[in-house]
């Protein structure tokens, strides 16, 4: 069948008001990664109680953590996520300390480190939380389990300070309101076998951000996207936690 002029314009019209409006619709529902508080932080610096975010990417250099089947490593995923989130965090003027910035263990390679590498670098990770003042701490970890059927994402608190539990309490309800809405894990105070929370006395969590014994979630952290949602969630909770937290 033949169509005249007119009805091909206006089918014209019609298809192009359906992309225009698809395009709307997807633009919609993107989320900006910098969410903006800065406003509101830097209007109370004078009152709020910590001044620092330290961010800690668990594991690094000959310690790679956990890994997936496909071969993703814990330390280069922890990191990635620590580094998109001090970014986040600076560009809203908030103070940042990272243990480290490279894939690396943190022992002295001048001393005596055989057979020590692991304790080293946990006591040289201690000392940062312990010789920054007016600080939380925030460890960045990866979960495995031998059953892969486990997934989601679990927070760990020091029991040192009763903030990290709050601390806590943001990131695990956060994350299933904005990202893993089926996740009914509750936050978990540290035992002796996480020797940086038994440790520290600044706020600190340890947030397992996903098992990648999962491969449905290992494939998820493959992704930028994945881990830019993360480090964006995570950038949420820190920020409310010091809004909420002042010295009056």
């Amino acid at each position: 069948m033949k169509l005249g002029f007119s009805l091909k314009l206006v089918l014209f019209f019609i298809v192009s008001a359906l992309a225009v409006g698809a395009a709307a619709y997807l633009l919609s529902d993107f989320r900006l990664p910098f969410p903006d508080r800065s406003s509101s932080l830097e209007t109370n610096a004078d009152t709020l109680k910590y001044k620092t975010v330290i961010i800690d990417a668990g594991h690094g250099g000959e310690d790679g953590g956990a890994s997936s089947a496909a071969g993703l490593v814990e330390k280069d995923v922890n990191l990635e996520i620590s580094k998109l989130l001090c970014e986040m965090l600076r560009a809203d003027g908030i103070n940042v300390v990272m243990t480290r910035e490279d894939d690396r263990l943190l022992y002295d390679r001048n001393s005596d480190y055989q057979g020590r590498k692991k304790k080293l670098d946990l006591a040289a990770r201690l000392t940062i939380a312990d010789t920054t003042p007016d600080a939380i701490f925030i460890s960045i970890h990866m979960n495995s389990f031998t059953n892969p059927k486990y997934s989601g994402l679990q927070v760990w608190y020091s029991p040192n300070d009763p903030d990290s539990s709050t601390l806590a309490g943001l990131i695990q309800s956060n994350n299933k309101a904005t990202l893993q809405p089926e996740n009914t894990r509750k936050t978990k105070v540290a035992t002796s076998s996480i020797f940086l929370l038994e440790n520290t006395t600044c706020p600190a969590v340890l947030v397992e951000c996903g098992f990648l014994s999962n491969p449905a979630e290992a494939a998820l952290f493959e992704t930028d996207e994945y881990k830019q949602k993360v480090a964006s969630m995570l950038f949420d909770s820190i920020t409310e936690f010091l809004e909420k937290s002042t010295d009056v």
